[in-house]
């Protein structure tokens, strides 16, 4: 499932057909399995679960007057961003740093995604997902509206 939402994008554009597959777990590059389950669902989840809880930690943590408003939707809606695009960063960029030795995959294979672009630019797609599971939860009226103080903070002032 995760995989075919992070591929929405399109491989080419944002990352290759190679990192792809090591996110897809795809076992013939590497000696042993480096995870139990593919690294597109573990982003995804994490990705789910924290623009979830900066929702729930805008709308109904926090929830006060002076959080209410266009410019605290966009921090809040920033910060899902910023943390999915960090954490998918830090956490591919060790696990391709470990891959060749680790996992006993091949190192010319480790080598051709192991860059900045590569790790970038999925960092950048998760960190887009995560903005826009936060906008999905925040967007309709009925979500808002169960909260106290920031019924009407949306991204369009009004």
């Amino acid at each position: 499932m995760f995989r075919d939402i992070y591929e929405l994008f399109g491989l080419n554009p944002f990352f290759s057909d190679n990192m792809a597959a090591f996110l897809a777990g795809i076992e013939d590059l590497c000696a042993d399995p480096y995870t139990s389950v593919p690294l597109y669902t573990s982003f995804g989840l994490v990705m789910l679960i924290s623009s979830a809880f900066i929702y729930v930690l805008q709308y109904h943590i926090i929830d006060r007057v002076n959080f209410n408003g266009c410019k605290w939707w966009w921090i809040f809606a920033s910060s899902a961003f910023v943390f999915n695009f960090a954490f998918a960063f830090i956490r591919l960029w060790g696990l391709l740093g470990g891959g060749a030795d680790a996992y006993g995959c091949d190192e010319e294979f480790i080598s051709v995604i192991f860059n900045y672009s590569e790790v970038g630019m999925f960092a950048f797609v998760n960190g887009i997902f995560g903005f826009i599971v936060f906008t999905i939860l925040s967007w309709p009226p009925l979500l808002r509206r169960l909260s106290k103080n920031c019924y009407n903070t949306t991204p369009i002032p009004r």
